[in-house]
């Protein structure tokens, strides 16, 4: 048996440090693209933008992704992750009427803590890129099935329950999207207990009038 020393443990190996560098600095990159993309759109912005944002020249950039693209796709991949963690999050130990809450909530937050962000998610300004398409979607289905799981969980069969998970997805998806749109004309708790009310009761429990 190899007995480790302190001084193994307390100095980090020559391989930790280069791939923590490496990650820091990937992490400035991803910083920097996120800043550029949302300001310029994906077809304005430029390789040599983002290296001047992330303080590194345009060859050190490329070592770290191989193309703009390349560079677009992992800030989105970030967004999308976000997303699904926070529905994800809002599912977990709560109950019935308050799962959905916090489900349709989730969506709510993810548009109001960063406008940026959603529109690179959402409002994709390379929507003929097959592979900007298939993340969206598969980020969407995932949080379908997410849903779908404490549906059927509740007893609901499998049919019902995609079909009712796909519904709550795409209802807290589009609510949210026009709440920011129009500029938040109602505070975000009004919002999402209107759609929580026709998610939860349907339209028929929803009220027409607003309340006093």
């Amino acid at each position: 048996m190899t007995l480790l020393h302190s001084d193994d443990l307390a100095t980090p190996r020559p391989d930790t440090t280069v791939e923590t560098a490496r990650a820091q600095r990937r992490q400035v990159v991803l910083n920097a693209a996120r800043e550029v993309f949302v300001a310029y759109g994906y077809h304005g912005a430029s390789m040599e933008d983002i290296g001047v944002r992330a303080g590194m020249s345009k060859p050190v950039l490329y070592t770290h992704y191989s193309s703009k693209l390349d560079l677009y796709l992992a800030v989105l991949q970030v967004y999308l992750d976000r997303m699904v963690d926070g529905v994800r999050n809002a599912l977990a130990g709560t109950k019935g009427e308050q799962k959905v809450r916090r489900a349709v909530g989730a969506y709510f937050d993810f548009v109001d803590e960063d406008a940026g962000g959603h529109t690179l998610v959402f409002e994709s300004p390379v929507p003929s890129e097959p592979c900007v398409r298939w993340r969206v979607r598969d980020a969407m289905s995932t949080c379908a099935a997410l849903v779908s799981t404490e549906l059927r969980a509740a007893g609901m069969d499998d049919v019902r329950a995609y079909t009712c998970a796909y519904g709550l997805v795409g209802a807290s998806h589009l609510s949210a999207r026009q709440w920011l749109d129009a500029g938040r004309p109602i505070p975000k708790n009004d919002a999402v207990e209107i759609t929580v009310g026709l998610c939860w009761n349907g339209l028929s429990a929803t009220d027409v009038a607003g309340r006093d």
